[in-house]
């Protein structure tokens, strides 16, 4: 089966592509079964407000470029929406002065 015709971009795929079903089975899963869906190296988290999101998207890139090594160096790929978290990511590198020369980002699209 052939793939809808995207609404946004007609010669891409995005969510408006998905299949019906796929969308009703997803929009019915429960808090409960969303948490059953992680496994090693997916863990499903819920926040409570959108800031304690953001927050931690940025530790998120904080912890993994202190981590980042000439030998290891570390690459973030993010998102290219929502960007709230960048401009936190910014400001927690500056004041604890993480050495980013091995750490890497790109956003998804690129």
């Amino acid at each position: 089966m052939s793939r809808p015709l995207s609404q946004i971009a007609p010669d891409w795929w995005d969510y408006t592509t998905l299949d019906a079903d796929l969308i009703r089975d997803a929009a019915a899963l429960t808090p409960r079964q969303m948490k059953g869906l992680s496994r090693p190296g997916f863990k499903v988290v819920f926040y409570d407000t959108l800031e304690d999101f953001y927050l931690a998207e940025a530790l998120e890139y904080i912890q993994a470029w202190k981590a980042s090594t000439p030998d290891n160096p570390v690459g973030i790929c993010g998102p290219i929406g929502p960007t709230e978290q960048l401009p936190l990511v910014a400001r927690l590198a500056n004041a604890l002065d993480v050495d980013i020369r091995h750490g890497h980002f790109w956003g998804m699209d690129e």
